[in-house]
């Protein structure tokens, strides 16, 4: 199945951005911008980097704004301590700098309209949410990550119940999430559907590590599930869920991936576990955020709108690399390419919690549980 990515769009766009020039250096003042015409641009990070997840799929988008459209970026971690994200945030604003302020939507989303709206001369992307209201000095971009994790339930479906080195002849699959939250149940939902489509009498085990980064927790949780007869696990839980990976190599099972090409990014450091995660679940954050700053340099960004991704638009998609290539069996392959095709063409409607009732969606998460 193809990578789905937005490179193609993006190289005509970056193209003709190129041409207005974007300038050079790591960090320069809005006055320097004026004068050489490059986008100042901060991405504030609510958690940490080093996730191979969520935040480092967007600080490589970061890093390519640099790199490719000679961009002036910065990053700033600021951790989970709420405390600190306010002041953070007004002070950036306060102070004018940048031309975007960037952050997770998801995280920190509301705290930032509000921040907004006292300083209607700052621009702000918020990536990961959707938005209702008035903010015309605010773009967002939603993803259909539900589209993706169905993809990612028929591979799961077919794997335990396959005859694969590692798969039993149970047929158990499992889901980790960092936390209970809209997003992580869109994912959640979405992979029930995907594997309910494969067989309708399947079993799902889910659990929540309740944090983010704690790997501990969630290699604990994902061993848990392995040791009830699950063979493979999508854990949803950024730096968490490496803990994950870490238990499939002990035990001799898979994962699923999100957010990042996580065996890539393994590869060539452990290919033990590389080898264990079959493919991942990609939110295309990073070249979400290119595309963005390259329409502003256009003048075409939407303010005061969102933009929500999903097949279609290649926001998100299954990873497509030499693991999945060697280790996930043809007619497993094939199916997943006909499940996209589906999804893609309208033939099949996943269903998003992000939209559905919450009545509807834990219907679906009661009608897999063991």
């Amino acid at each position: 199945m193809k990578k789905r990515f937005l490179t193609v769009l993006l190289a005509g766009v970056m193209a003709i951005s190129m041409l207005a020039g974007c300038g050079g250096g790591s960090e320069a003042p809005a006055d320097d911008a004026a004068e050489d015409g490059a986008l100042d641009v901060v991405f504030v990070v609510t958690g940490q980097l080093g996730d191979k997840s969520f935040n480092d799929s967007a600080n490589a988008g970061i890093t390519e704004m640099a790199e490719t459209m000679g961009c002036n970026t910065k990053v700033i971690e600021i951790g989970r301590d709420q405390t600190k994200w306010q002041p953070t945030f007004e002070d950036l604003a306060e102070e004018g700098k940048y031309d975007l302020i960037i952050t997770n939507g998801s995280n920190a989303g509301e705290l930032v309209l509000s921040i907004a709206d006292m300083y209607p001369e700052q621009k702000f992307i918020l990536f990961d949410m959707e938005m209702e209201g008035d903010h015309p000095n605010v773009y967002a971009i939603s993803y259909e990550q539900n589209e993706a994790s169905y993809l990612a339930g028929v591979l799961a479906a077919m794997v335990t119940e396959s005859d694969m080195e590692f798969a039993n002849e149970e047929k158990k699959i499992g889901f980790v999430g960092g936390d209970e939250h809209p997003i992580i149940t869109d994912f959640l939902v979405g992979y029930i559907e995907g594997a309910k489509s494969v067989d309708p009498e399947i079993k799902v085990y889910v659990s929540y590590i309740g944090s983010w980064d704690d790997t501990a927790k969630g290699k604990e949780m994902a061993l848990a599930q392995y040791n009830q007869g699950v063979d493979i696990i999508f854990p949803a839980a950024e730096q968490a869920g490496l803990g994950c990976v870490d238990a499939a190599v002990e035990m001799g099972k898979y994962i699923i991936g999100v957010d990042s090409d996580q065996a890539m990014l393994f590869n060539g450091v452990s290919e033990e576990k590389a080898n264990v995660i079959l493919t991942s679940v990609l939110k295309e954050v990073g070249n979400s955020l290119v595309r963005a700053a390259s329409m502003e340099m256009e003048g075409t960004l939407p303010w005061g709108t969102f933009e929500s991704l999903g097949l279609a638009e290649e926001g998100v998609g299954l990873a497509d690399n030499q693991y999945y290539q060697a280790n996930v069996p043809e007619e497993i392959k094939a199916a997943v390419d006909a499940a996209n095709t589906a999804v893609m063409n309208g033939e099949v409607v996943v269903t998003s919690a992000l939209h559905a009732d919450t009545a509807t969606s834990q219907t679906i998460i009661d009608s897999v549980a063991p």
